[in-house]
C-alpha cells in the first residue's frame, strides 16, 4: 500500500481576485493618484489583471477615476485615487481634561473635532450622555460610514468586557462605566483601552520606543499611570491592571512604605478635597531652586525609582520612559535613573518619553485609522 501525499490546494480564482483587490487598495492607500500602469508596476502583476481589479473596486465605490496622465509616451493613462468620502475612523478620548472625539479618513486626514468639558472627578452615569453627545457631534459632520471605534479612558479599563475597573486610586473616574454599550450603535468592534496603553502604543511606533520591543511606560500627571508593552504589544493583565503604578508600594516621606499615589497625598501635592494631584505645584516645585525643592524632588524621585524598581524587576523590559505633564522633566528622569534599585539591568533604557502632548489621541488614531483599513479591505 503506498501512501502519497495530497496534492497542494491552489488558491480559488475569487481568491486571487481578492488578493489582488486588497494590493490595489494598499497601494492607493499610499499615494495619492497611481495608473493601472503604475500600479502593475510597483506590485508586479500584470497590467490586464489590475485593470479588472480597477474595475471591480470602481464599482465598489472604493476608487474613483480623475485626471489623465501627460507627458509620457504610448497611450496616456487615466489616475485612480482611492475614495475617501466613504469611511471614517472614529477616535475618543475620555479624560479629566475633557472628551475630544475625533474622525479620520482612510488617509489618515482628519474630518471632524469636537470637544466637551467634564468635571472631575465623575461617576459613569454623569458622564455617559456627555460621552454620547460628543461622538454623535463628530460623527454627523463625517461624510462617511463609521468603520471604526477607539476609545481611551483615563481609569484602568479591562479590555475584555471594556468596562471600569474599580480602582483604589480613581482620580478622574469612579462607579460604573461601559463605553462600548453607550457607543454600541458604531457595531461591535469598538476597542477600549485605558489613556495610558494608547500612549505606550504610540511611543512605540511613533515616539522614544520605536527601537523597544520590551518596555515600561510611566505617566505622570494629575493621576499616576503605567503601561507594559512585551514583544510589542500591550499587556493588560487578567483585569486590565497590568503596568499600574499607583498602588504600587515605595518608599514615601520619612522612610515610611506607601503606595506610591498615598506619597503625594503625604506631601500635600493633591488638589483640595480630590485624589488628583497638582499638576502646576508639581512643575513649580521641579523648577523651584530652593532647598526645599531640590529635598522634595529627591523624594519624589526616590518614590517613583522604588515602584519602577519593582516593575522592571518583574517584567524585565530593556527600557523605561517616564513622560506626562510634569513626567517629562529632564532632571526629574535622570534622578530617577540613579535611583533604580542597584540590581537592575545597568544596561536598562532610561528615557523620557518623546510624545508630550496628548498622546493618548496619538495611539488612538493610529489603531481607529488602521482598523477602518481593515475594515475596508474585508469587504474586497
Amino acid at each position: 500500500m503506498s501512501i502519497t501525499a495530497e496534492e497542494p490546494r491552489r488558491p480559488s480564482l475569487e481568491m486571487l481576485r481578492r488578493l489582488t483587490d486588497r494590493r490595489v487598495f494598499e497601494q492607493l492607500l499610499e499615494a495619492e493618484t497611481l495608473t493601472r500602469a503604475e500600479i502593475a508596476a510597483r506590485t508586479g502583476i500584470s497590467k490586464p489583471t489590475i485593470s479588472e481589479s480597477v474595475r471591480r473596486l470602481l464599482d465598489a465605490g472604493v476608487v474613483q477615476e480623475g485626471g489623465r496622465q501627460s507627458g509620457s509616451r504610448g497611450r496616456a493613462g487615466t489616475y485612480c485615487r482611492l475614495r475617501t468620502d466613504t469611511t471614517a475612523a472614529l477616535a475618543v478620548s475620555v479624560g479629566p481634561e475633557g472628551i475630544v472625539a475625533d474622525t479620520f479618513d482612510l488617509k489618515d486626514q482628519p474630518i471632524a473635532h469636537v470637544e466637551r468639558p467634564v468635571p472631575a472627578p465623575i461617576d459613569g452615569d454623569t458622564l455617559e450622555p456627555l460621552l454620547l453627545d460628543a461622538v454623535q457631534a463628530a460623527a454627523q459632520v463625517s461624510p462617511g460610514a463609521v468603520r471604526s471605534c477607539v476609545i481611551s479612558v483615563a481609569a484602568p479599563i479591562d479590555r475584555r468586557t471594556g468596562r471600569l475597573v474599580a480602582p483604589r486610586y480613581a482620580p478622574f473616574l469612579r462607579g460604573t462605566f461601559d463605553p462600548r454599550r453607550s457607543l454600541s450603535r458604531f457595531g461591535p468592534g469598538i476597542a477600549v483601552d485605558n489613556d495610558v496603553n494608547w500612549a505606550a502604543l504610540a511611543e512605540h511606533q511613533q515616539g522614544n520606543a520605536t527601537d523597544l520591543e520590551n518596555f515600561a511606560l510611566c505617566h505622570l500627571g494629575a493621576g499616576i499611570g503605567g503601561a507594559l508593552v512585551v514583544a510589542g504589544a500591550v499587556v493588560g493583565g487578567a483585569r486590565g491592571m497590568a503596568g499600574e503604578l499607583a498602588g504600587v508600594r515605595t518608599t514615601g516621606p520619612g522612610g515610611r512604605s506607601l503606595r506610591l499615589s498615598e506619597c503625594f497625598a503625604a506631601w500635600d501635592l493633591l488638589k483640595p478635597g480630590t485624589e488628583a494631584i497638582d499638576v502646576p505645584l508639581v512643575r513649580a516645585l521641579l523648577e523651584g531652586r530652593s532647598a526645599a525643592d531640590r529635598r522634595r524632588r529627591e523624594a519624589i524621585a526616590v518614590a517613583l525609582a522604588g515602584a519602577l524598581s519593582s516593575v522592571v524587576a518583574i517584567a524585565d523590559p530593556q527600557g523605561l520612559l517616564i513622560g506626562g505633564p510634569w513626567g517629562g522633566d529632564r532632571e526629574l528622569v535622570d534622578l530617577v535613573a540613579a535611583r533604580l534599585d542597584p540590581l537592575v539591568d545597568p544596561g536598562l533604557v532610561v528615557r523620557a518619553a518623546a510624545l508630550t502632548e496628548a498622546p493618548d489621541r496619538i495611539g488612538t488614531r493610529l489603531s481607529a485609522v488602521a482598523a477602518a483599513r481593515q475594515a475596508v479591505a474585508d469587504d474586497l
